[in-house]
């Protein structure tokens, strides 16, 4: 990959990315052995010790209507290079996937501006790969030797990368609803009860469906509810 800049070490290839944001072009992808400063949504610290993939792309998309379905496509991509190595991975909406309900990889989308203004959006994807003992940090984790599969890291990032510029063109255009049908049939907690919490506020209800532009429709006991953001706990 001609446009693969490799660490053993950094803060975090997030921050690496945002820092230098007009010295890339389209596309760069900064990946480290290590991070000291990882971290995941709402800055919660990510563990990125050796053993796991890290690795931020930079994108900067000439269409803008569907930034926020980048990590579902992200997720998705993550998904179908597991079931590559005969894993059978499931989302958690919106971005987390999960394999036999423990948190394998995920997922740090954020919008930036550079100084022409023109929008550019840095994707932080961390997969847990040869680590054993996982921490428990807001939820359960597992790696790929810890369900039995092995893999380069190199190969799995280029299957990743490959599912996630095949459709990438097509998503500016057309939205979550291109990538809907393969995100629902991945999707574990459709019609269960969940909880969803946002800050300090938590809805209950059952996960009715993933809308066509990629939010959650919660059935609650009064109404259906349309979730932007949140934390899903099952």
């Amino acid at each position: 990959m001609e446009n693969l800049l490799y660490f053993e070490e950094l803060d975090s290839t997030q921050t690496y990315l945002k820092q230098r944001i007009n010295q890339f072009n389209h596309g760069t992808i900064v990946c480290a052995e290590r991070q000291t400063a990882g971290r995941g949504r709402y800055d919660r610290k990510w563990i990125s010790n050796p053993g796991g993939l890290y690795f931020s792309v930079l994108l900067k998309p000439v269409k803008t209507n569907f930034l926020s379905n980048l990590t579902q496509l992200m997720a998705l991509s993550v998904c179908q290079a597991l079931e590559d190595l005969n894993i059978s991975p499931s989302l958690k909406w919106p971005n987390d996937v999960q394999v036999n309900g423990q948190k394998i990889c995920g997922i740090l989308s954020e919008a930036v501006f550079s100084d022409s203004s023109n929008a550019a959006v840095i994707l932080g994807v961390g997969i847990n790969i040869s680590q054993e003992g996982l921490e428990k940090i807001d939820q359960p984790a597992t790696s790929l030797k810890e369900q039995g599969a092995q893999t380069d890291k190199r190969v799995l990032l280029c299957k990743v990368l490959n599912y996630f510029w095949k459709d990438y063109d097509n998503l500016l255009i057309r939205g979550f609803e291109m990538i809907r049908p393969e995100y629902l049939r991945r999707f574990a907690t459709l019609g269960k009860q969940i909880s969803v919490r946002n800050g300090t506020q938590t809805t209950v209800g059952i996960a009715e469906d993933v809308s066509p532009r990629g939010t959650l429709l919660l059935r609650t006991e009064t109404l259906l509810k349309e979730i932007y953001i949140g934390d899903v706990i099952i």
